[in-house]
């Protein structure tokens, strides 16, 4: 008669193949066998604990198989390697590690801040401008082309295209500043060329009416100057931000909306003027802030060298007396000192300063 103390991952398996089945439940009695006390040789599992109830609680899970299929179901634990069983952690041992790697990033910080300030384009007035003539251009657009004075669309087309092409750039370049300043500048050199081709075309517009562009000191300029554009204070938000531009919208809307498409052309004039100069002034600060902070590569190359020298501080590395630059240990394979540690600068072969290893 079969003992009732064998386990259920064995009694599956053929008389055969016993043999070469590893004793992978050696350690784990199975449910269908409780017994009134686990002999010494059963360990459970790192993740059980001492004060588990009674494997006769546990129904199995055979239990609710047919005789005749009993045989084929194997213990849960039956299907794991022999070699891998020892390797199944305790389910804490996951959190644990997270908790581990979660510390671990919080205490990297680096010692020069690589990226830059970037993003802040909605507090420029430069880009507030630079909304008010697109949004004014789609509006003067609608009102004063159709389909008889622009059958194929080209001149709507490039007139919000050079606006939005204006506004968009001044967002990737406020954006790319973080990481490049040359492209911030190049980005904003791009917007600020988009409003020059847009004034053309009201220029254009103007002259084709039999119309000349105000004059800055004339009664309509001097009024439309005395309208000044509020810095934005607020949040990032896309939301206070869109509030902000209807309101400016609004007090605008005399000259940069109106309906008489001379006074609108020529508001709008004056506006891509302002605009221009305001972002001119925004990158001779820019070059000067890159040739007093430097740029990009610069700022990742001073962070290295300082990482490198705190690593050498700890490490006790010394310096190339002739050079400057740190040492590396080497085993001198020729001469005297042949088998023996010595510093040699890291800048061989170009300097062959080294040291005695102490």
């Amino acid at each position: 008669m079969i003992s009732t103390d064998i386990t259920l991952s064995s009694s599956h398996v053929p008389a055969k193949r016993a043999s070469r089945v590893p004793r992978l439940m050696s350690h784990v009695p199975c449910p269908t066998s409780p017994p009134s006390a686990p002999p010494a040789s059963h360990v459970s599992c790192p993740a059980s604990r001492p004060s588990a109830p009674p494997a006769s609680h546990v129904p199995c899970p055979a239990s609710h198989v047919p005789a005749k299929r009993a045989s084929r179901v194997p213990c849960l634990m039956s299907r794991v390697p022999a070699k891998r069983a020892s390797h199944v952690p305790c389910l804490m041992s996951h959190v644990k590690t997270k908790q581990q790697h979660s510390t671990h990033q919080k205490r990297r910080h680096p010692m020069t801040e690589i990226i830059s300030a970037y993003g802040g384009f909605r507090k420029t007035l430069s880009f507030g401008f630079v909304c008010l003539i697109y949004h004014a251009t789609e509006v003067f657009c609608t009102r004063n082309y159709s389909y008889k004075n622009d059958a194929l669309g080209k001149t709507v087309g490039q007139m919000v295209g050079a606006a939005r092409s204006a506004r968009q750039n001044i967002i990737e370049g406020s954006v790319r500043a973080g990481t490049s300043k040359e492209t911030e500048l190049r980005l904003y050199d791009v917007a600020k060329g988009s409003l020059e081709e847009l004034a053309g075309d009201y220029e254009a517009f103007l002259i084709g009416h039999g119309e000349v562009p105000w004059a800055e000191n004339s009664p309509e300029a001097t009024k439309l100057m005395s309208i000044s554009l509020d810095h934005y204070q607020g949040t990032p938000s896309r939301n206070d931000y869109g509030k902000y531009i209807m309101a400016m919208r609004v007090r605008f809307a005399e000259f940069l909306e109106a309906e008489d498409p001379i006074v609108a052309a020529n508001s709008v004039l004056m506006a891509i003027d302002k605009a221009c100069r305001l972002l001119h002034r925004q990158m001779e600060t820019i070059a000067e802030e890159f040739c007093t902070e430097g740029g990009f590569t610069e700022r990742m190359s001073n962070a290295r060298l300082e990482m490198r020298g705190a690593q050498m501080f700890a490490n006790h590395v010394p310096l190339c007396p002739k050079c400057g630059k740190p040492m590396r240990k080497l085993i001198a394979r020729k001469g005297s000192n042949a088998g023996n540690p010595f510093w040699s600068c890291t800048g061989y072969p170009n300097c062959n300063g080294t040291l005695k290893y102490t």
